[in-house]
C-alpha cells in the first residue's frame, strides 16, 4: 500500500521537534581481536535519512546496536570506547579514514564552509527492529500506550493518543499483534517507536526478508514518516538498491579501512562495488582432545554457577525500585500470574495431589506388616502420620518440584523468547530496565501461585485420601478418618494448623528462587533458537535443585 504524505498529517497546531544530530566521538568498535570501526569522529546530520551500508560482516549491526546503547561497553565479545552524543543543529557529516580530505569538500552537506556549534548531550533512541520486537501479550493499542507512558517528557502531553498512531499508520487496533500481516507489524514497530518521542529513528535492515515491491512500499513509509514527523533517520542496511532512492546521506562503513566514510551522491551508483565482504583470515582448527572438552564443560559449569550466585546476591537489590509506571507492573504481573498460575498448573498440581494422597494412603495399608494383627492397633495412628506426612513434607515437596519443573520452564521460555525475539532490547530503548517489569513480576506472581498450588495439590490429595481409606475400611468410614487424618495437625487453639509456617516459608522460598532462576536464565544472550531451548533444559535442572537444597536446609532446621 502507498502511503500518501497528505493522508493523516499532524495538524498546524502540533509542535515539531527540533531535530538533533548524532556525534560520534572518538569511537572504537572491537570484535573479539577483530577491529570493526576505526576511532572515528563523526557527526551525522540532523533532520536527514542517512544510510549506512556495508559489506557482509563489516559490522553495520554491532554498530546500530552500539548506536542505540545496546551493547555494553566491555562485554564478553563486543568492546567500543568514545562517546555517542546529540546536537541541535544542522550538522555537516565529517568522515575520517584515507577519503576524507576529498569527500568533506564532495559530501552531501549542504553547509561546508562554516561549522556549526554543537551542544552535546545523550539522545533519546529509538529503533525500529528487524524483528519488530514488538510485546505479542500486548494488544497494538497496549503497545504504542507503553511508548507513550515511557518517554522522557512526560510532563507534556503527546501529540498523539495511542489510538491516533495507529489511524495514522494503518494499524488495525483490535487485531492481535501476533495476527498481524508483516508490513501491519512493521508500521505498529515504526508507530511504538514515534510514541516514545525519540531524537533519533535507527532502522536495522528494515526490507530484509521482502520482495521488490514491498521494499519499495517500507521505503516509501519511512520517507513519509520521516517528512511527516522530522527526526533524524538513520537506516543500516544491505539493501542498498530500495533504500539509497530515499536517502539524503549515505554511509559506507568500509570493510578494509574500518571506518565509515560519507559517500557523494554522485558515486552512489558505484557503491556495490565499494561493498567488499569480509575477508576472515583462514587458521588450521585443531580438535580439542577429551581432556580439553572436559575442562570448557567444567569452566562453563562453574561459570554458571558463578553468575548464579552473583545473581542471588543480588537479587534483593533487582527488586527495587518498584514498578516506574504502576499500571503497567500490574499488567506485567497479571500475564505471568496467569502463566505460573493458570488453569493448566490447577490440573497439574491437583493431579499430583490426587496421586500421592492415594498411594500414600492405600499403600501403607496395603503393605502393613501383619496386616491382620496390627491395622486394628495402628489405625489411628497410621493415619495421623499420613495426614502429617501429607501436609508437612510429601504435598509440599513434590507441589515445589512440580512448580519449579513446569511453572519454572515456562518462565524461563517467556523471557528466552522475549530477549531472542528482541522484546528486551526494546524495553532498553524506552528507557526501561526490564528487571523492573520481569523480574518483580514474576517473582510477585511465584510468591501468590505457590501456595495457592500447593494447597490444591493438597486439598486434592486430602480428598482422595479419605475416599481411599472409605473404600478398603468401610466398616469406619470417613468420619473415623477425619477424626484421625488431623490429629497431628490441629493445634489446641484450634487455629491455623500446626507447622502451616514452615510450609509456608518452603513455599515463597521455593517460588522467589525459582521464579528469579526461571528470569535470569531466559534474560541470557541468545543468538538462537536452541540458546532459548537450553534455557528451558538448565532452568529445570537449577529449580529442581534449588528446590530440594530448600527442603532440605528447612528440614534440618524445622525437624
Amino acid at each position: 500500500m502507498t502511503t500518501n504524505p497528505n493522508d493523516h498529517a499532524p495538524s498546524t497546531s502540533d509542535k515539531q521537534p527540533i531535530p538533533k544530530s548524532l556525534c560520534l566521538n572518538e569511537l572504537k568498535i572491537d570484535a573479539g581481536d577483530r577491529e570493526l570501526l576505526a576511532e572515528t569522529n563523526l557527526t551525522i546530520s540532523a533532520g536527514k535519512i542517512t544510510v549506512i551500508v556495508g559489506g557482509s560482516g563489516a559490522g553495520k549491526s554491532v554498530l546500530l546496536r552500539t548506536l542505540a546503547g545496546l551493547t555494553p561497553r566491555n562485554g564478553p565479545v563486543i568492546k567500543w570506547k568514545g562517546q555517542i552524543e546529540s546536537g541541535h543543529h544542522l550538522q555537516t557529516t565529517h568522515p575520517t579514514g584515507p577519503e576524507k580530505a576529498d569527500q568533506t569538500t564532495t559530501g552531501t552537506s549542504a553547509n561546508t564552509s562554516e561549522p556549526e556549534i554543537v551542544f552535546p548531550e545523550q539522545p533519546r533512541i529509538g529503533i525500529v527492529f528487524q524483528q519488530f520486537a514488538l510485546f505479542d501479550e500486548l494488544s497494538p493499542t497496549e503497545n504504542v500506550q507503553f511508548a507513550i507512558d515511557h518517554r522522557n517528557d512526560r510532563a507534556i502531553a503527546p501529540s498523539h493518543t495511542s489510538r491516533q498512531w495507529l489511524e495514522e499508520l494503518g494499524v488495525p487496533a483490535k487485531t492481535p499483534v501476533a495476527a498481524l500481516s508483516g508490513g501491519q507489524k512493521q508500521r505498529l514497530a515504526i508507530a511504538r517507536t514515534l510514541a516514545a518521542n525519540p531524537d533519533i529513528i535507527l532502522y536495522d535492515e528494515p526490507t530484509s526478508g521482502l520482495d521488490a515491491a514491498s521494499g519499495g512500499k517500507v521505503a516509501e513509509l519511512i520517507r513519509h514518516t520521516h517528512d511527516t514527523y522530522h527526526r533524524t533517520s538513520i537506516i543500516v542496511t544491505h539493501d542498498y538498491e530500495t533504500l539509497i532512492p530515499i536517502a539524503d546521506e549515505v554511509l559506507l562503513l568500509d570493510s578494509e579501512t574500518h571506518h565509515l566514510i560519507a559517500v557523494p551522491q554522485s558515486d552512489w551508483p558505484q557503491i556495490p562495488s565499494r561493498m567488499r565482504p569480509v575477508q576472515l583470515s583462514a587458521t588450521a582448527s585443531v580438535p580439542q582432545t577429551v581432556v580439553g572438552q572436559s575442562a570448557e564443560k567444567i569452566d562453563s559449569f562453574f561459570a554458571q554457577t558463578g553468575s548464579t550466585v552473583v545473581a542471588a546476591l543480588r537479587l534483593p537489590y533487582d527488586l527495587l525500585p518498584l514498578f516506574p509506571r504502576p499500571r503497567w507492573g500490574l499488567r506485567f504481573f497479571a500475564h505471568y500470574l496467569r502463566l505460573v498460575g493458570g488453569v493448566s498448573a490447577w490440573v497439574y498440581l491437583i493431579l499430583a495431589g490426587l496421586i500421592v494422597g492415594f498411594t500414600g494412603t492405600y499403600f501403607t495399608f496395603r503393605f502393613l506388616p501383619f496386616r491382620l494383627y496390627t491395622q486394628p492397633l495402628l489405625i489411628d495412628e497410621l493415619l495421623s502420620s499420613i495426614g502429617f506426612a501429607l501436609y508437612r513434607i510429601l504435598v509440599p515437596v513434590l507441589a515445589t518440584i512440580l512448580i519449579a519443573a513446569r511453572c519454572g520452564a515456562a518462565v524461563a521460555a517467556d523471557v528466552g523468547v522475549k530477549q531472542y525475539g528482541g522484546q528486551i532490547d526494546a524495553m532498553r530503548t524506552l528507557g526501561v530496565k526490564p528487571r523492573l517489569y520481569l523480574l518483580l513480576p514474576i517473582v510477585l506472581a511465584f510468591m501468590l501461585a505457590t501456595p495457592i498450588l500447593e494447597w490444591m495439590a493438597f486439598t486434592s490429595a486430602r480428598f482422595v485420601s479419605m475416599l481411599s481409606f472409605s473404600a478398603t475400611h468401610p466398616d469406619v468410614g470417613p468420619f473415623f478418618w477425619e477424626q484421625h487424618f488431623y490429629r497431628n495437625l490441629l493445634s489446641s487453639d484450634g487455629g491455623w494448623p500446626q507447622g502451616w509456617g514452615w510450609v509456608m516459608l518452603k513455599n515463597l522460598a521455593c517460588g522467589v528462587g525459582t521464579g528469579a532462576i526461571g528470569f535470569y536464565r531466559g534474560l541470557a544472550p541468545k543468538q538462537s533458537a536452541s540458546d532459548v531451548s537450553n534455557a528451558i533444559t538448565s532452568t529445570v535442572l537449577w529449580t529442581t535443585l534449588y528446590v530440594l537444597l530448600v527442603h532440605f536446609i528447612i528440614a534440618l532446621i524445622e525437624f
